[in-house]
């Protein structure tokens, strides 16, 4: 089986505004990835962009990760990834090109799928057939009041949803705030309006998970200064509250806030760089995203060094039916999964791609699809009415 063509989809659909701590989202993309065989086969893959130019991503895999896929073998996929990583090297390591190595290791192992008539978390090992998860919401938007934080999450606890993260940090309040560098700073709050979200939405959750996330718009000593409150007010978990290059701030938080687990970082890359953050003690839980951290093969890998360490992993996943799909097959694979995030946001790429739902029990834990590969089957029509040509 060769591979015979490399193509990039670019997807992308208007939304309802939302914003977290620093960013303001009106649209949802995703960069989709297939490769053909001339067995007939394909596999689809999702590079997450963290709304970076789906042209800039598109040009890099056209120009110069897929060229050196043609005619090779799909099914040595740690070779390729090697291959792809090693080639691009100079220019590449993170960012864009680490995205689309990502997409480009989901769509080999979709594919792998396929050929051996098999579910991927099969292939991977197979430790679960279900994966916990956690309602992923409470942001901002225009309106938008506690009042409208609060029917958000009692909607998510009716579904059958225990555990609940919310956005907080969007704040003007310090002379380094980063939203004063941001285009749109509309919905600030100040921080004591962030703790009366949190209170709001803890009575709600009761007992259940409580996680907040500043999207590393905090600096350590604000994240000491604050932490205790939130602990006192039942948060749990405290994600990627400053950016992952302050190893040291984030070893000192986790030392210094015991009360909280830290967990990050989403927008880190590598399983080098996450065994580094790991080594010094800078994360209670680690918090890859498939799409972005190097595709299944690469997260694999840092959820071994995770249990190595005695640590946890819950992966991000903020993307398409696809970039999902394949986050479920991660996790069931792992023995340290503890849950994962389900975003909740308004997302016609998560919920219109897909031809038949992601199914779930009564405790909203993820039933991992059991079809070939990723186990889900596209509705062409729809990925066509979301092409965006760049």
């Amino acid at each position: 089986m060769k591979i015979t063509s490399v193509t990039g989809i670019c997807l992308r659909v208007p939304c309802a505004p939302i914003a977290d701590a620093l960013t303001c989202s009106q649209a949802r993309q995703a960069l989709l990835i297939r490769i053909d065989t001339d067995s007939g086969l394909y596999g689809i893959g999702e590079a997450f962009t963290y709304g970076a130019p789906l042209s800039a991503m598109k040009a890099v895999l056209d120009q110069q990760l897929a060229p050196s896929l043609i005619g090779q073998d799909p099914q040595y996929i740690e070779f390729l990834w090697n291959m792809l990583y090693w080639r691009t090297i100079a220019n590449g390591r993170r960012s864009m090109t680490m995205g689309v190595i990502s997409g480009i290791d989901i769509a080999l192992w979709d594919l792998q799928g396929k050929a051996c008539h098999q579910p991927i978390y099969r292939l991977l090992g197979a430790h679960s057939d279900h994966v916990p998860s956690y309602a992923s919401g409470g942001f901002y938007a225009p309106g938008k009041d506690i009042d409208g934080l609060r029917r958000e999450i009692e909607g998510y606890l009716a579904r059958g949803y225990r555990d609940a993260k919310i956005k907080i940090g969007r704040t003007l309040d310090r002379p380094s705030a980063p939203l004063a560098y941001m285009q749109n700073q509309d919905m600030a709050v100040t921080p004591e309006e962030d703790f009366r979200r949190v209170r709001a939405v803890k009575e709600l959750l009761g007992s259940g998970l409580m996680i907040v996330d500043t999207n590393a718009s905090w600096d350590s000593v604000t994240t000491l200064s604050r932490g205790r409150e939130l602990a006192r007010l039942g948060v749990e978990w405290l994600e990627e509250p400053i950016p992952f290059e302050d190893i040291e701030g984030l070893a000192r938080i986790s030392r210094e806030l015991p009360e909280l687990s830290i967990i990050g970082c989403e927008t880190q890359q590598g399983s080098a760089n996450f065994s580094n953050m790991i080594r010094q003690d800078a994360l209670h839980i680690v918090q890859p995203d498939v799409g972005w951290a190097g595709g299944i093969s690469e997260t694999l890998k840092i959820g071994a060094a995770a249990r190595a360490a005695g640590r946890r992993i819950s992966l991000h996943c903020f993307g398409s039916a696809v970039l999902f799909a394949a986050s479920l097959h991660t996790a069931a694979a792992m023995s340290n999964t503890e849950r994962i995030e389900s975003e909740e946001n308004p997302n016609p790429l998560k919920t219109d791609l897909a031809l038949t739902p992601f199914e779930t029990d009564e405790k909203m834990n993820f039933l991992v699809p059991q079809g070939e590969g990723l186990g889900i089957d596209l509705n062409w029509d729809k990925v066509a009415s979301f092409s965006k040509d760049v």
